[in-house]
């Protein structure tokens, strides 16, 4: 009889804690693992070094052979080590193979202990259920669990029979259940551990995803769809650094609507708002990468973007809102006209936003000026010099 696919996703979500549905959510998951797996590793790490290193302490003052004190403190450096390099580390399953080595270790260490004595003393099975106990101060996946929980099994298993008669069958059968019942508490808590942090992780994947989706609708235009002041004034000197980083000018374009109130008074609001949304649409369609595209009140707006030799898109988005058709079919077959007073500024030059701006809309007062009857998208260009 096949599992049904309920189990089978069950399962698979259990099996690795970083795995999701979407591509998107799965990375958001592995940056939150990877952290959470690295503090686990460092806690595992100085829990067991503060254990061991106690462990060797008792031993010294309780007279037992050098080579239990010498072991533990050995284990506890090692831990300690483990601790340190957690923090070097940047891969999630790097920091998983060190917390495999340290538990295996340490379970190696108690055998050959074992051994060495001829004896499965009480120490030992309390050193076997602590192994077990700590193991959930890492977030696992089921499979990286269920892995260490068998080498630590079939480490002790073989060890204890590979001897025949070092150990008698009752005490081996004792060690047995003790590691079958710290080996199934601790999957059973890891287990639930893990469905407890895959529904922690969606629920902050979608926080996350509305509070970005909340930020991003507060520096947006709500009627055009492009960039508000807000906006510009909290990215431009992000966007002007990472021009002057690419070798790129600055171009700093304010784009003015011809006769914006005629438009209103004889197309109505109505035909008003749909000449803005027409100009974003065909501004942003022609984009490329590193434009944008800022409304700063009503029916003037800013391209920013960076001095490129393809082509003047200033002039081609121009273009298109004049030939626009849904202009035409709203407007009795009227072309809409822009005036544009552009200021290219090179990389390095010094100004600030209000200079910038203030020399930009300079430009565009001579744009307006200068416009004649048959030119209706006229651009005043400047540039500023280096050193200005």
């Amino acid at each position: 009889m096949s599992s049904s696919p309920q189990s089978t996703r069950a399962f698979g979500e259990l099996w690795s804690v970083t795995r999701f549905d979407g591509a998107e959510l799965s990375r958001y998951a592995e940056t939150l693992i990877f952290a959470d797996t690295r503090r686990g590793l460092m806690t595992l790490g100085l829990v067991s070094m503060v254990m061991l290193a106690g462990a060797a302490l008792a031993y010294a003052l309780l007279g037992f052979d050098n080579v239990y004190v010498y072991t533990c403190s050995i284990l506890a450096v090692l831990s300690l080590h483990m601790t340190a390099s957690a923090r070097a580390v940047n891969e999630t399953r790097v920091v998983y193979l060190l917390g495999t080595t340290l538990l295996v270790v340490n379970g190696l260490a108690f055998v050959l202990l074992a051994h060495h004595s001829g004896a499965l003393d009480a120490a030992l099975f309390a050193a076997v259920i602590l192994l077990f106990l700590v193991m959930p101060l890492v977030p696992w996946g089921l499979r990286e669990a269920l892995l260490i929980v068998l080498l630590v099994y079939l480490m002790f298993t073989l060890s204890t029979l590979s001897v025949d008669g070092r150990f008698d069958a009752e005490t081996l059968w004792m060690l047995q259940l003790a590691m079958i019942a710290g080996g199934g508490t601790t999957l059973t808590v890891i287990a639930r551990n893990i469905l407890i942090r895959r529904d922690d992780i969606k629920a902050r994947f979608e926080l996350e995803k509305a509070r970005d989706r909340m930020a991003r609708l507060s520096l947006k235009d709500p009627l055009t769809g492009a960039w508000n002041r807000r906006f510009l004034d909290q990215n431009f000197t992000q966007i002007r650094a990472d021009y002057s980083a690419a070798g790129q000018a600055l171009q700093f374009a304010l784009i003015d609507i011809d006769d914006f109130k005629v438009i209103n008074d004889t197309g109505g609001h109505d035909y008003g708002d749909l000449v803005l949304v027409r100009l974003a649409a065909n501004y942003l369609a022609l984009f490329r990468g590193g434009e944008h595209l800022v409304r700063l009140g009503g029916d003037e707006f800013l391209l920013l973007l960076p001095k490129r030799d393809d082509g003047d898109l200033i002039a081609a988005g121009a273009t298109a809102l004049r030939t626009d058709p849904q202009l035409f079919s709203g407007s009795a077959g009227s072309q809409v006209g822009v005036s544009i007073g552009l200021l290219e500024v090179p990389p390095g030059v010094a100004l600030s936003l209000d200079d910038i701006y203030r020399r930009a809309d300079q430009a565009l007062y001579r744009a307006k000026a200068g416009k004649g009857q048959q030119q209706r998208a006229f651009i005043s260009r400047a540039v500023v010099e280096a050193g200005a």
